[in-house]
């Protein structure tokens, strides 16, 4: 419920109408094309490796796993898992974006879909909403990822027997 919280108040103070004059339609465009570019990225090198590529390196933060955020690209390429081997893809699709007026920070929210490639293990959705910020380099980094995955359905009631 925290972690819904989160998003709820990052979401309401991006939208809000008084800061309406201090958004950006363009900044907004292009985190929502960096949010595509990540999820692309994830595709062809994984998971894991994609964070270490769009998390800011020192500043990063990944929440939505056990226990406290990881905080750095590294530290949260170490929590996805590394070098291992995924054991599943994970897809997702911003769905909202918005972007400062002085072009430098940014937020997208969206869904995500992870499948595991064990058949065996259930397919899971979410939301997210990524905080991000311009780098001096020009690039988006992700300074803030939060997910939160959807309930899984409940299981069949059991069949009363005669």
């Amino acid at each position: 419920m925290k972690l819904f919280t989160a998003i709820a108040l990052t979401c309401a103070l991006f939208a809000a109408p008084a800061v309406a004059n201090d958004l950006s339609t363009a900044t907004a465009e292009q985190v929502r094309q960096a949010d595509i570019a990540f999820a692309r990225r994830s595709g062809e090198v994984g998971f894991a490796k994609a964070f270490r590529e769009y998390v800011d390196e020192g500043e990063g933060l990944l929440y939505g796993m056990d226990g406290p955020p990881a905080v750095g690209a590294r530290a949260v390429y170490e929590a996805l898992g590394g070098d291992a081997t995924p054991g599943m893809t994970v897809d997702w699709t911003p769905t909202q974006a918005w972007g400062s007026k002085g072009g430098d920070m940014g937020v997208t929210v969206g869904t995500w879909r992870r499948t595991p490639k064990d058949p065996s293990r259930p397919v899971r959705t979410g939301r997210y909403v990524t905080v991000w910020r311009l780098t001096a380099k020009g690039e988006w980094k992700a300074l803030v990822d939060i997910g939160e995955a959807d309930a899984l359905p409940a299981p069949p009631a059991p069949t009363a027997t005669p």
